[in-house]
């Protein structure tokens, strides 16, 4: 008897028997099955163990539920804004800011008693009042050489020229100075204040504030 009549007459006792039957793909499709079947019965692990594992690997990881906290590096918890209300939004904005405010104002407290800092502004608030004053002075000599029209005095033309020259001077040379000298100190200062943890910020700000009180207390008595 062949093969194909062995595959028939199965599949005919199957149906008569009420079996489900499926129909391999030809000699070659049941050779390869039972030589699979063989060698994983040979290795030690029943027939269809590998294509099992593999598609339990092929499945995507859950990710994680949208109402799952958050642990941050300092190992406080803390819960996603988009899982927040309106309300708990906005008043964790507000203590963000009041958070940056304290940190701004201790940074400009120690600028404004830093005497670098001070002689360093002092210059570039000169610069740029130099500056300012070049520029109306080479408008106001512009204006005199227009109303003289052919006329015009040349010297006073030469004059606004030159004016308008070192303002621009002035200028570029206070941003340079700003570059340079002044935003160092300013970087530093914030750095400085930037290590600080928020409950020393708010210890010094109000040690600053007391002292300033009893200073001004001082005042009023010599009064």
């Amino acid at each position: 008897m062949s093969l194909m009549d062995t595959i028939r007459g199965a599949r005919e006792e199957a149906q008569a028997n009420g079996l489900p039957f499926e129909r391999n793909q030809g000699a070659d499709g049941k050779e390869g099955a039972q030589e699979g079947a063989a060698g994983a019965q040979s290795a030690g692990r029943p027939a269809g163990a590998g294509q099992r594992r593999s598609a339990a690997r092929a499945k995507p990881s859950r990710e994680a539920a949208a109402g799952v906290r958050r642990v941050s590096s300092s190992g406080k918890t803390t819960k996603g804004t988009a899982n927040m209300s309106k309300e708990e939004r906005k008043a964790e904005r507000n203590r963000e800011r009041e958070k940056e405010d304290r940190r701004y104002s201790l940074a400009q407290s120690y600028l404004e008693t830093d005497e670098e800092y001070k002689r360093a502004r002092k210059t570039w608030w000169i610069l740029l009042g130099v500056g300012i004053a070049l520029v109306v002075i080479a408008f106001t000599l512009y204006g005199f050489v227009r109303q003289q029209g052919e006329n015009a005095n040349e010297v006073l033309a030469f004059l606004g020229l030159a004016s308008m020259v070192l303002a621009y001077g002035c200028v570029i040379v206070g941003l340079i100075y700003d570059w340079v000298k002044i935003r160092p100190l300013r970087t530093k200062v914030n750095e400085r204040v930037a290590s600080m943890s928020d409950k020393r910020v708010k210890t010094i700000l109000n040690q600053k504030a007391r002292e300033q009180a009893e200073e001004e207390q001082r005042k009023q008595r010599r009064k």
